[in-house]
């Protein structure tokens, strides 16, 4: 690792789709970070994109030649799901700091490989989790540990979206690629009741199924009485638009948050109204690519500078871990058998 006292923090992007673009305009916004290349195979669409977000940069065809002609500290790998475990080992192998968009692979069994790649080489790594990181996520954590609502009596979280036309040759809606909505849509919130509750003692899902895999999933989980309820789809028509949403009631409040009501963070505790949390997000904007159903930068800004702060400081990434990564793919990909094995005729 270089001296980031005096030498800017150096990334290699590979992927440079949706989410590539929007961590390119985030890079271009964080100080001591400098992306020296890209990786992608539509190389000059790619070339043009960076330069329209302020971050001009080689692109390659491969991460391996990527590796042998620039130095760097860190791969971002923002590439389709069945590419990162390959991607992510040679990042690795080369010795670099790993940052790898979610889920973190397809299988278990591919993840397995990737950590132990990275515990063999003392890899420093994050996973993009990106709810962990989103403002009004944060907030509800915050609240949920300071105790001031008393007992948590029951948690919803919704994550819905019109069917995704952005992924490059149409990758999102084939499920050998993808592994459907359940594991690129609705592991977000999977992962995030992980991070608020721990490993549930019991849940069972419902899943719709069509031709881009499980594309529609409901699961109930248990932890000790709380009942937790998720959903999340995008089998809705391409224009419906998007919606993330959470309710969490607890004994003496009710904290309630829909991306789609324009509302913000509500808070109703006691015989008190309902009112708007006013929340600390980050000064980076929106998306400017037009891809995508989200264009707000505030939840990606605030993970990579998370990232990119921790490899600065020389300290492994605390926050949507590996491991992390790794827990929730596989409650994922067992609420998907949940769902095959409870389905009647």
């Amino acid at each position: 690792m270089t001296d980031q006292n005096t030498t800017p923090l150096k990334g290699i992007l590979v992927g440079c789709g949706f989410m590539g673009g929007m961590h390119a305009q985030i890079y271009s916004q964080l100080e001591g970070v400098e992306l020296v290349a890209a990786v992608d195979i539509h190389a000059e669409s790619s070339a043009e994109k960076l330069k329209s977000f302020n971050t001009p940069a080689p692109v390659f065809p491969t991460l391996e030649q990527a590796l042998e002609t620039v130095d760097c500290d860190f791969v971002d790998i923002c590439l389709p799901t069945h590419l990162h475990k390959k991607n992510s080992i040679t990042a690795i192998e080369a010795g670099k700091a790993l940052f790898c968009e979610k889920p973190l692979a397809l299988s278990v069994e591919e993840a397995d490989e990737i950590l132990a790649a990275a515990k063999s080489h003392n890899t420093l790594a994050q996973v993009g989790h990106c709810i962990r990181f989103w403002p009004e996520y944060q907030a509800l954590m915050e609240y949920h540990k300071s105790d001031k609502g008393g007992k948590l009596l029951s948690l919803n979280l919704i994550r819905r979206a019109g069917r995704p036309g952005y992924g490059v040759d149409n990758w999102l809606n084939d499920a050998s690629l993808a592994g459907g909505a359940a594991l690129d849509l609705h592991i977000h919130d999977t992962d995030f009741v992980l991070a608020l509750l721990g490993s549930p003692n019991s849940f069972t899902s419902r899943v719709t199924n069509d031709f881009s895999g499980p594309v529609h999933v409901f699961t109930l989980l248990d932890y000790n009485g709380l009942t937790v309820s998720t959903e999340g789809g995008w089998n809705y028509p391409p224009k419906w638009g998007f919606q993330m949403a959470f309710q969490a009631i607890y004994e003496n409040a009710v904290i309630d948050y829909d991306s789609s009501n324009g509302k913000g963070l509500l808070i109703c505790e006691g015989d008190e109204k309902p009112k708007t949390l006013d929340i600390e997000k980050p000064d980076s904007g929106e998306s400017t690519s037009g891809e995508g159903n989200v264009s707000d930068l505030g939840g990606y800004y605030n993970e990579l500078l998370y990232f990119t702060d921790c490899l600065k400081q020389g300290k492994a990434p605390a926050i949507a871990t590996l491991e992390d990564a790794h827990a929730s793919l596989k409650l994922t990909l067992s609420e998907i058998q949940s769902g095959r094995t409870s389905q009647h005729p």
